[in-house]
């Protein structure tokens, strides 16, 4: 890239932000009395319902990766499962070192930032608590808008409520570390980051190769 770009579209997990995934997924597994792997096996399976708004708040969410483990929760446990997630996500979910700096320093250049994140209900206090809605430009949740990565309507959303329109993707630039999610933001028009941090541990594979896609390890090195 020669030119910088006319805005910044950034990832949140394992991208702006580190957690403890594998932790909470041993701590889940130990309640249930399942395999830390059918665990992660079950969050996959439901990953795309609960990331774009099926269900209606966090318990509903939990209820459907209970289920897919073929367990039939109580409220009981459908509320004691929520709140070991939210309260890992309150004190477990962190800003990597070089993240907020790095996005001050695109928008003291004039490069409008936008965060764009697959998640569910529980993420939303997470980008609060860390105060990211006011260090970016605008936030876009994909269970708030019903639409995921690497599908193009999450990405022209972005654009669109940074003021930008589907012609102007091809000056824009994606930060993500799933090349899967890279792939749909290059379809789109837009140019990539795939960001392999050497620390990160991600819920989502992160692939191993990076076709059409240049490799960062920082959030410093996006332009």
């Amino acid at each position: 890239m020669t030119d910088e770009p006319r805005a910044v579209l950034i990832d949140l997990y394992d991208t702006l932000v580190h957690s403890q995934w594998p932790w909470l997924k041993g701590q889940f597994a130990e309640l249930l009395g399942v395999a830390p792997d059918a665990v992660g096996e079950a969050m996959t399976k439901t990953r795309a319902l609960r990331s774009i708004g099926t269900f209606p708040d966090v318990h509903g969410d939990t209820r459907n990766w209970l289920e897919a483990l073929d367990l039939e929760p109580n409220d009981a446990l459908v509320g004691q499962v929520a709140d070991m997630e939210q309260e890992a996500m309150r004190v477990g979910v962190l800003l990597y070192e070089d993240s907020l700096p790095a996005v001050h320093d695109l928008r003291s250049r004039g490069i409008p930032t936008a965060l764009v994140s697959n998640c569910s209900h529980s993420t939303r206090p997470v980008v609060d608590r860390l105060g990211i809605p006011d260090a970016f430009d605008v936030v876009v949740l994909s269970f708030e808008v019903g639409s995921r990565k690497p599908e193009a309507a999450i990405y022209l959303e972005a654009l669109t409520r940074l003021g930008l329109h589907r012609k102007d993707a091809p000056a824009c630039l994606l930060v993500d570390d799933q090349a899967e999610y890279c792939d749909g933001a290059a379809a789109f028009g837009l140019q990539t980051r795939l960001i392999i941090r050497p620390e990160a541990d991600p819920a989502e594979a992160v692939s191993v190769g990076s076709p059409g896609h240049p490799v960062i390890t920082s959030l410093t090195d996006i332009v």
